[in-house]
């Protein structure tokens, strides 16, 4: 449930009722949101990446960003291969797993484009491609719009 809630926390961020759309491709959705999961899983079990769950529930209903939120968000980047060990976006990765998900078009490249551009530092990159990431993601099966 806790991983769900990730899912459902990362789709609330930045999602608004007028953000475009592509049509995903039902099943690669779901396999992403697994891999997204996953990767949450993994950051959540080490104490440096680790985020309290509740301040990421109080997050998505507009609280401040927790403690450690910069290194959770950048470990579960680099675990997706988003963002290499330097902390520098893998821009072809990001490219190629949303056109695996969305197929090709000049929408999706816009998008990427929009994803994949640096920050200040390699962990306000990974908060803004995850943020993106959750703007234009396919919801959650019962997820409110707009979250």
């Amino acid at each position: 449930m806790k991983q769900f809630a990730l899912v459902v926390f990362l789709a609330c961020v930045a999602a608004t009722l007028a953000a475009p759309r592509l049509e995903a491709d039902p099943a690669k959705a779901k396999a992403s949101q697994e891999k997204l999961k996953e990767a949450h899983q993994k950051c959540q079990s080490n104490p440096a990446t680790s985020v309290d769950q509740q301040a990421l529930k109080a997050l998505r209903d507009g609280g401040e960003k927790p403690a450690n939120y910069g290194a959770h968000a950048l470990c579960i980047s680099q675990n997706l291969g988003w963002q290499n060990a330097d902390g520098s976006v893998n821009k072809d990765v990001v490219q190629s797993r949303a056109e695996a998900i969305f197929g090709q078009s000049p929408k999706l490249s816009e998008i990427v484009n929009e994803c994949t551009q640096p920050q200040a530092n390699a962990e306000e990159t990974a908060i803004y491609l995850t943020r993106c990431y959750a703007k234009y993601s396919p919801r959650p099966s019962g997820a409110p719009p707009g979250h």
